[in-house]
């Protein structure tokens, strides 16, 4: 009895002081309890949580050694995922602690308060734990990448708890949050508030220093960071953390140019047992910083012990590098060229080290000038090369070169090796032939007896198959993969199969932009058999060797052809890409050996004149002047070498002409035809172009018309069409001389009445651009892209250059890459300090950005421009006035920037790289015209949709992401497709950023190359669902979108209205089959009929004949009364308010039409609102397009998905009963939107 009384006594007691401890209580036995089982329970949950996911970090995230390591590893996109779980862990109980153990009632009141007892019972919380609580769920918010939330806890922390010393703790991560979220200003500003408090506690100096070398080393501002890392070095005591932080200063040194300093570093890391990769790597690179000062026998003894090392297999390649360094350090180029090759061969699964060791062989070869060698490692390297890859523009500029010359080269090898085979008698040929076969057959008997052999050792293997265990197959599991003999084995005979091969994507080609004959099987029925020659691959009949030569005089001629052409480019190429004058010299002596009346023959001169000019051969290249003078007296080339002012004097002679033109176009206009035939001919004596010239005969055919009689007037005509068959003003021409011929033009006056005289014969150069009154350069620039451009160089009136020389380069460069086409290059004072060097005239604005991009790659026209600050641009000649009058380029060059530099990359695409500039131009040219030939304007009724989106959409794409709720942060999404693009589109050197509108936030990811591509990364984003985990349940839509588009949707929140047009022209495209049918013969005009419109502006018939046969449930009856429809959900948005909306928009807007607004319900989720009381499909069509625009109307709605057309009665039933929205849509589409 004794003994229960006491224990009831004691859970008494129990009860009593847990009662007592209810938050709701502010005592000192509360809190001690709540503190107690906050640390001890909850927060040590969480820290434990925490804990494990930052090691499941550090062991599934691997460091990249090719880039400067962060500071933090889990500043890598990969380790949010890895650290998700654990994280969510952490948040979970942090937010446990707070809810259940917070005590916020002030303590009961004293009668003697005391300062401390104050200032205690100000506090705001009175468990000790509840700060650290929010600080640890803002660190798993910043592990999960989640930094927004992250930065509302830390914030948190530093309002709530300012007088507590997790303030500081928290400011470091808001910094870190900050500098993740690359918002650098703010993450500079509350670094220099850490910095600044005295009260900043000594235990967080170390963290402060890392974060701070962060903040530095993110913006690659590598002597700041190396200060601070050395600072955080100082005061670390983990081993761990000290192997990384000297790695990291190791790479910065480097960076930096302190190569000792580096090496010490880098020897560091293995001391504090890091690692294996990371001690690997230091080790390598230490080896690479080699610099003489210590042992190299010593280093290159440690790299061959590495190498006889299996753990370091899959490094090989990088320990042949280091030691290749070594050798070519010691000048052992023979042996460092081996060790390179080496490192190549090894190189599978390291894109980057097979990259580098690529690109040193390729670099050492070019050195040398052994340009077939330099190309294939070149071509290696490009293979395996990404386009982030440092300098990657100007080695694929040299790629390319090198991939041209040796085209070249082999051209005039084969060639020549074709003609000597080719010229033997029919029995040597076929002796020298039979040779070759039978070392064909020796060959082939050798590759037998060594796979006789491989297959010999197979067979040993599966004799031992049992001893292994390879031959129980009931045995181990069963499957194939779970045995690891079996596997071991596969994968040694796959090696000796194909080598050692990287695990991608069609592993087996080399160049994987190519496809199959099985890809290309759907293609096959498009090529006409009977055009395919058979070849004979089988190299042991003469056939094979016989079946390309120039045996007749023809087939001579064509090879003579390739020849001449080959030695030609390569001349130029060694010239003008590599400098390589004595080699192209050869070659184009070669050349006019070989070929003495070569087509090329002046150009050829020319550039042996220079070459020797260039090489200091004085005598050599007087030569070759006075050949040019005397053989070619009249050429701009003889006349630049006569005369060093030819090109200035040909300016001033342009300028004149000008001016002229200009006169006589308005004694044209006024009707002053006598003063014309003067300056006509004054015009012609300045020998004009070809493009002005026909217009000068043009003015002088026409002005003749009011002086003669219509016969004379005809006979011009005709003479004019017949002399300039193609000119601009040609058309013009001809529907003039149809007015006499048919009698209907009696007089000069009513060629004016008719309106023909327009700005056809215009000076293209001097024609006025259409030019914005509200943008932000006042209405001062044109936009037109049609006018005529010219390229600019912007340079010092000061400089010291030979401006004469530089005419002569650009002159020359024209000359040798625009030969249909006749520029003229002219120099002109801007103002006081400035001159202009002015290609003119280029076509137009796609034109002059072909010339542009083309020739800034030529680095040899502007050498006489070494050491001069420059600017070069494209500019209108409306523009060219502007500048002109401003006498200042500065708003033009703000002006460029914003309308053209988007358009200018910095290369040509792969395709545009094997056509020369020239044929590009005449590419677009051609383009232009076709455009120009689109038959006659019909008045057409254009969907809402059209008009407000550009169909061009075969340009670059960007991939978006729309988010009506601004309340959300698109951080998380951002960081998963940029981990995304790095591990799918690599190439494709994407970026990612997050606009806003007044209502969206959208995720553009920019850089898609063209339309079918974006097609391909579209499918691939859609279905990659853990790309839009972040957003939850929020409603999105993603879409395609070009730049000029993505700028409209953005500027009108019309993302509804793009989503059409998306679905149209992207969607349906893409499942469109070319029509393998007879195409229609061009006719001028447009091939279907536009409905004829009557005088109300309506249309007069309701069918449309899009060419294409219906064949759905719908009726193509479209007349009669229309219904607008909206399926909408049937809940989760204010239903009443958007009725309410639609019968105010009907009132207001078609007050007179008494519309109806009612429901039906579709299914059991959907529900129709129904608009009747339109009275045709013109209507109904107008009143769609007017309430799309109204926004307004559709904010009930909220995020809820819906969709709008109009519809007959007979339709809409049919609609009811079938329920297919998509079939409806189709049909929608083609019967009231004409796609």
């Amino acid at each position: 009895m004794k003994i229960r009384f006491i224990h009831t006594v004691l859970l008494f007691l129990l009860t009593g002081w847990i009662t007592g401890c209810s938050t709701e209580k502010n005592t000192r036995v509360s809190r001690a309890y709540h503190n107690l089982t906050s640390h001890y329970n909850i927060y040590f949950n969480g820290k434990e949580s925490m804990k494990a996911g930052l090691a499941r970090v550090d062991q599934s995230v691997d460091d990249d050694y090719t880039r400067i390591l962060p500071v933090y590893k889990e500043s890598y996109p990969t380790s949010a995922s890895a650290a998700k779980p654990d994280m969510e862990n952490a948040i979970l109980k942090g937010s446990k602690l707070i809810q259940n153990h917070s005590i916020t009632n002030k303590p009961k009141r004293r009668r003697i308060r005391t300062r401390n007892y104050q200032e205690f019972a100000r506090k705001e919380e009175f468990n000790n734990w509840i700060d650290d609580s929010y600080l640890l769920i803002g660190q798993a918010y910043f592990y999960q990448h989640n930094f927004m939330s992250a930065i509302e806890n830390f914030s948190f922390v530093m309002r709530k708890f300012s007088e507590e010393e997790t303030k500081f703790d928290a400011m470091i991560w808001l910094a870190r949050s900050y500098g993740e979220m690359e918002r650098f200003t703010e993450a500079f500003e509350m670094l220099q508030a850490l910095q600044a408090d005295p009260g900043f506690p000594k235990r967080l100096e170390k963290e402060l220093a890392k974060v701070n070398a962060d903040f530095y080393l993110k913006q690659n501002e590598y002597s700041d960071a190396i200060k601070l890392l050395e600072i955080a070095l100082d005061k670390s005591r983990s081993r761990k953390e000290k192997a990384r932080i000297h790695f990291i200063l190791a790479q910065l040194y480097r960076e930096t140019g302190n190569l000792s300093k580096a090496s010490e570093a880098f020897l560091a890391v293995p001391k504090y047992n890091p690692p294996y990769k990371m001690a690997f790597n230091a080790r390598i690179n230490a080896a690479g910083l080699y610099t003489g000062e210590t042992s190299a026998e010593e280093l290159k003894k440690d790299l061959n012990k590495m190498l006889r090392d299996e753990k370091n297999l899959e490094f090989r390649d990088q320990i042949y590098f280091a030691l290749a360094n070594i050798y070519f350090r010691e000048g052992n180029s023979t042996q460092a060229i081996e060790n390179y090759k080496k490192s190549v061969a090894t190189s599978v699964d390291n894109d980057y080290q097979r990259t580098q060791s690529s690109l040193t062989l390729a670099e050492i070869y070019f050195s040398d000038k052994k340009y077939r060698e330099s190309q294939a490692y070149y071509d290696t390297a490009m293979m395996a090369m990404d386009k982030a890859y440092p300098g990657y523009q100007e080695i694929n500029i040299r790629y390319n070169g090198l991939t041209r010359l040796v085209e070249n080269l082999e051209t005039v090898e084969v060639q020549d090796s074709l003609q000597n085979l080719a010229r033997m008698s029919e029995s040597e040929r076929n002796a020298l032939i039979d040779k070759w076969i039978a070392l064909e057959r020796q060959k082939e008997r050798d590759a037998e007896m060594l796979a006789n052999q491989q297959s010999m050792q197979s067979n040993y293997y599966r004799a031992n198959e049992y001893r292994l265990g390879l031959g129980r197959a009931d045995e181990g599991g069963g499957w194939y993969f779970y045995n690891p003999q079996t596997v071991s084995y596969g994968r040694t005979q796959f090696q000796q199969l194909w080598g050692r091969r990287k695990l991608e994507d069609d592993w087996r080609r080399q160049n994987k932009g190519t496809f199959s004959d099985e890809e290309l099987g759907d293609f096959a029925e498009l090529v006409d058999s009977s055009l395919m020659v058979p070849r004979e691959t089988d190299p042991m009949k003469r056939e094979y060797y016989t079946q390309d030569l120039p045996v007749t005089d023809s087939l001579m001629a064509i090879s003579h052809d390739k020849i001449r052409d080959a030695l030609y480019n390569a001349g130029k190429i060694f010239k003008s890409d590599f400098n390589d004058y004595p080699r192209s010299a050869e070659a184009f002596e070669d050349l006019n050996r070989r070929y003495p009346n070569n087509i090329y023959l002046l150009s050829a001169l020319f550039d042996l004149y220079d070459v020797h000019e260039l090489m200091g051969n004085r005598d050599r290249a007087l030569y070759y002047r006075d050949m040019i003078v005397q053989r070619y007296p009249e050429s701009n080339y003889a006349q630049y070498l006569l005369n060093p002012n030819f090109f200035t004097e040909m300016q001033q002679k342009q300028e004149t002409l000008n001016r002229l033109y200009q006169d006589a176009f308005r004694d044209y206009k006024a009707g002053r035809y006598t003063e014309l035939r003067n300056l006509t001919s004054s015009m012609k004596e300045l020998g004009p172009d070809s493009l002005l010239l026909s217009k000068i005969d043009f003015i002088a055919a026409v002005s003749m018309g009011a002086t003669t009689n219509m016969r004379t007037f005809e006979n011009e005509l005709i003479t004019y069409i017949k002399n300039y068959p193609k000119a601009e003003t040609t058309p013009l021409a001809n529907e003039i001389l149809t007015l006499i011929q048919d009698s209907t033009l009696a007089d000069y006056q009513k060629l004016v009445d008719l309106g023909y005289l327009h700005d056809e014969i215009q000076n293209t150069e001097v024609m006025e651009g259409t030019t914005p009154e509200n943008d932000e350069f006042g209405g001062k620039f044109s936009y037109d892209e049609e006018l005529v451009h010219y390229f600019v160089i912007a340079y010092p009136r000061n400089a010291n250059l030979d401006l004469n020389r530089l005419k002569f380069d650009i002159a020359n460069y024209n000359l040798d890459h625009y030969t249909r086409y006749d520029f003229d290059v002219e120099g002109e004072n801007l103002d006081t300090n400035t001159s202009l060097l002015v290609v003119r005239s280029l076509g137009n604005k796609e034109q002059a950005l072909i010339y542009f991009r083309a020739i800034i790659r030529k680095a040899e026209v502007f050498r006489t421009l070494n050491g001069t600050e420059y600017y070069n641009f494209v500019i209108s000649s409306t523009n060219h006035r502007q500048i002109t009058a401003d006498q200042s380029i500065a708003e033009y060059l703000r002006f460029y920037l914003k309308n053209y530099s988007r358009f200018i990359g910095p290369d040509f695409s792969e395709e545009e790289i094997q056509e020369s500039p020239e044929e590009l131009m005449a590419r677009a040219q051609r383009e232009d015209e076709i455009l120009g030939e689109g038959g006659r304007f019909v008045s057409v009724d254009v969907p809402v949709v059209e008009a407000m989106f550009s169909p061009a959409i075969d340009t670059i794409q960007s991939f978006v992401i729309a988010v009506n709720d601004k309340s959300i942060s698109l951080r998380p999404v951002l960081t998963q497709f940029a981990e995304f693009n790095r591990r799918e589109f690599r190439l494709w050197n994407l970026t990612s950023e997050i606009r806003q509108s007044k209502e969206y936030q959208y995720v553009v990811i920019t850089g898609i190359p063209g339309y079918t591509e974006g097609m391909s990364y579209f499918r691939k984003a859609i279905t990659e669902r853990s790309l839009y985990t972040a957003l939850g349940r929020i409603s999105y839509r993603n879409f395609l979108i070009t730049g000029r588009n993505l700028q409209r949707l953005t500027d009108n929140e019309q993302v509804d209205t793009y989503l059409d047009f998306f679905r149209t022209n992207y969607i349906q495209r893409a499942g469109q089959v070319p029509s393998t049918g007879n195409q229609p013969a061009p006719t001028g005009q447009n091939q279907s009929q536009a409905p004829a419109i009557s005088e109300s502006g309506q249309a007069t018939n309701t069918s449309v004949d899009n060419g294409t046969e219906y064949s759905g449930p719908y009726s193509t009856n479209t007349g009669g009364n229309h219904q607008f429809i909206l399926v909408v959900p049937n809940e989760g948005f204010n239903k009443q308010q958007f009725l309410e909306n639609l019968r105010s928009f009907n009132q207001s807007s078609y007050g007179t039409l008494n519309l109806q607004v009612s429901e039906s319900t579709l299914d059991d989720f959907r529900i129709l609102v129904q608009i009747s009381g339109l009275n045709d499909k013109a209507t109904a069509l107008e009143y769609l397009r007017t309430i799309v625009q109204n926004r307004t109307i559709f904010t009930p709605l909220e995020n809820a998905d819906y969709r709008n057309f109009i519809a007959t009665p007979e339709n809409l039933a049919i609609f009811m009963r079938e329920k297919n929205i998509t079939e409806y849509m189709d049909f929608y589409r083609q019967f009231y939107l004409n796609r």
